[in-house]
């Protein structure tokens, strides 16, 4: 997997993607990422995604409204997309999420309460390197797009 972030943008408040980085020039190259490990990242890529984005959960429109208010209340700009390092159990649950903070002690406790309170739906292959790097961009959906 070389040079090549893979990301998709999936439900009204999250995209996210397996995040690689650019390769240094002094390091040796590295070996291809197997593609079961790729799957999985996706997997829990879409699952974060939908978790991140379902209407029904109190915490997702509490943290839609402070995104929301953030940007066009207090007139700062958008979040930039962040990487997020996830460490998952073998029972499916995240054990670790090491994520940068969005400016707001709560905003960042309803990210982790959203990401850590509920297994995956498959643990991670039990030969998968880890932490899985995650580009998460966190957003609100633009009312007037539907217009």
């Amino acid at each position: 997997m070389k040079n090549r972030v893979v990301k998709w943008v999936l439900g009204l408040l999250a995209g996210v993607g397996l995040a690689t980085g650019l390769p240094s020039e002094a390091a040796p190259p590295a070996a291809p990422v197997p593609q079961h490990w790729i799957s999985y990242a996706e997997m829990v890529g879409n699952q974060f995604a939908e978790w991140l984005s379902d209407p029904q959960d109190e915490n997702v429109v509490q943290l839609h409204t402070w995104l929301q208010d953030r940007v066009l209340k207090d007139g700062q700009p958008p979040l930039q997309p962040m990487v997020a390092r996830v460490w998952v159990g073998p029972r499916g649950l995240v054990e670790r999420l090491d994520v940068p903070t969005v400016g707001d002690a709560g905003a960042d406790a309803k990210v982790r309460k959203l990401l850590m309170s509920r297994p995956l739906p498959e643990p991670p292959p039990p030969d998968m390197r880890q932490p899985i790097m995650l580009q998460l961009s966190l957003d609100f959906p633009d009312s007037t797009a539907a217009r």
